[in-house]
């Protein structure tokens, strides 16, 4: 196996690990910034979820480029970004958010376009 993508695989099995241990830890635990969660916008908070699961997605596809391992890390991925956000339902001091579903799924699927995109170029 190529060196580059065993880095890859590495990234975002860190990245994936990294994701529970934010999204799942109780709120309080993991406040970084001073100011009170309930003066964030909506869009703020979302905005994050939707970057991260850029990243995560971009990475995945990557470091899972081969065809049969490509579907199901895009399969994986999604389902992911749904039930992340359905776990805070469970977890103290978080709160579900439609909205943070749709920023999930969205990230995901700018993701998912920007490789297949880059997938068709690279093959011609």
């Amino acid at each position: 196996m190529n060196h580059k993508i065993k880095l890859t695989r590495y990234l975002f099995y860190f990245s994936v690990f990294f994701l529970f241990l934010i999204y799942l830890l109780p709120g309080e635990l993991i406040e970084f910034n001073k100011t009170n969660i309930k003066e964030k916008t909506i869009s703020q908070g979302s905005i994050n979820h939707f970057y991260y699961f850029i990243y995560l997605t971009i990475v995945g596809l990557v470091a899972y480029i081969d065809k049969i391992f490509f579907i199901k890390a895009s399969i994986f991925l999604l389902i992911l970004s749904i039930l992340i956000e359905f776990l805070h339902l469970y977890v103290p001091n978080r709160e579900f958010s439609l909205f943070d579903i749709m920023a999930n799924v969205s990230g995901f699927g700018l993701g998912f376009f920007i490789i297949t995109l880059t997938k068709k170029y690279i093959k011609k």
